[in-house]
This record gives C-alpha cells, sequence and structure tokens, in this order.
C-alpha cells in the first residue's frame, strides 16, 4: 500500500497536508510524555474488547481516576450529540489536552505522536497512525485530510520496525515484529529544522542483510 519501505529523501515537509497533520496535533500535543502513557495506558484498560474505542461509562471511570470532573456534562463534551457515543484513542486524548499546559512546538508534536507510540521506541504503526488521522475529526477551519496527503507527508519517514522493538499485540494491523512503521522523531526533527538524520540510512542498511 505504501511502496518499498526502503529509506528514501523526505519530500519538503512545509506543505499544506503537513500543516494539517501538525494542526491536528496542535491540541493533544499540550500532554506531557508522561501523561501521555497515563492516559494511553488508562484506555487501553478500559477497552476491554481491544478494539480502539471505549463508551460514556468509561470515560467517565477514567476521568474519575484521574482526578477530573466526571459528571455527565463533562463526559458530554467528549459525545457531541450528532456524533457516534464512542470515543477513540486519539479523539480522548485531544479533548483531555485542551485544559493542559503546552510545551515547546517540538517537543508537543513528538509528544502528540507519543500517543502511539506503544514501547517508545520512537516508531509508530503506519496502519494504526493513518488511520487515527483519517478518522479524527479536523479542527475549526480545517477539512480532513485525505489518505494521498497522509502519505505523501509520511513518505520519507516510513520503514520496517527495527529488531529491537517490542510490538504489544502486534500492532494494529498485525504487522508483527517487522511491521512498517512511521519513524516520528526524525519527522519532528525535520519539521524543526534538525534534517531527517541518519535513521534511515542505518535501517537500509539492515534492511540489505
Amino acid at each position: 500500500m505504501f511502496g518499498s519501505t526502503r529509506a528514501q529523501r523526505p519530500a519538503p515537509v512545509t506543505t499544506a497536508s503537513s500543516t494539517s497533520i501538525t494542526g491536528y496535533s496542535s491540541t493533544l500535543s499540550q500532554l506531557q510524555p508522561a501523561q501521555v502513557r497515563t492516559l494511553r495506558e488508562g484506555f487501553q484498560i478500559l477497552d476491554r474488547d481491544s478494539d480502539g474505542i471505549v463508551n460514556r461509562e468509561d470515560v467517565a471511570d477514567m476521568l474519575n481516576q484521574l482526578g477530573l470532573p466526571s459528571s455527565a456534562a463533562d463526559v458530554s463534551s467528549f459525545f457531541p450529540s450528532s456524533a457516534p457515543q464512542t470515543i477513540t484513542l486519539a479523539a480522548f486524548l485531544n479533548s483531555v489536552a485542551s485544559s493542559l499546559a503546552p510545551l515547546s512546538p517540538s517537543a508537543e508534536l513528538a509528544s502528540a505522536f507519543s500517543a502511539f507510540d506503544n514501547d517508545d521506541s520512537g516508531q509508530i504503526d503506519l496502519a494504526e497512525l493513518r488511520d487515527a488521522l483519517l478518522h479524527t475529526a479536523p479542527e475549526a477551519g480545517e477539512r480532513p485530510l485525505t489518505a494521498a496527503e497522509i502519505d505523501q507527508v509520511m513518505s520519507g519517514f516510513t520503514g520496517k520496525r527495527a529488531f529491537g522493538g517490542k510490538v504489544k499485540g502486534g500492532g494494529a494491523a498485525g504487522f508483527g515484529k517487522r511491521g512498517e512503521v512511521f519513524r516520528y522523531h526524525e519527522f519532528v526533527n525535520s519539521i524543526a529544522g534538525g534534517g531527517h538524520g541518519t535513521g534511515g540510512a542505518a535501517e537500509e542498511d539492515e534492511d540489505k542483510h
């Protein structure tokens, strides 16, 4: 679906598509990495059937455990009347983050992506992230991203999971230990002007052996 996983020189990321992805993360990125991990772990515990969604009662329970307001009105803010009465991890984090203090821009973006980094390896299951971006409602005034735009922005930052990575449950798409991943630290460094780094080249050499 995504073509070769060999390291490629990334396309410029100062495009409208890149700006849109950054926009998707602007609220979520206000979470500290430790907060992201706590919320993610709590979400996974409540998601008993591992389908990636929880309902109103689950969210109320989670908010209460986190010491956050959990009244019916508070829970309703996560479930607009016109939207499904279930919520994904990305949407939950995005809602909780709106009340938390922001980080620096590059740290904000890295923190947002870390919500999907199950083993803190700097790698995200590509299919899981792509699906989240496609199914998360855009901010006011923004249009939804297309699959082609997401693939364009991610190109050059994808590859096979490093051998050292440990995937919980084999990843959302069941890729296993060597599934295709998005190397978000390289992407963030590129956004921040730090260049593409050497991770892609090293991984390309590894794939040759």
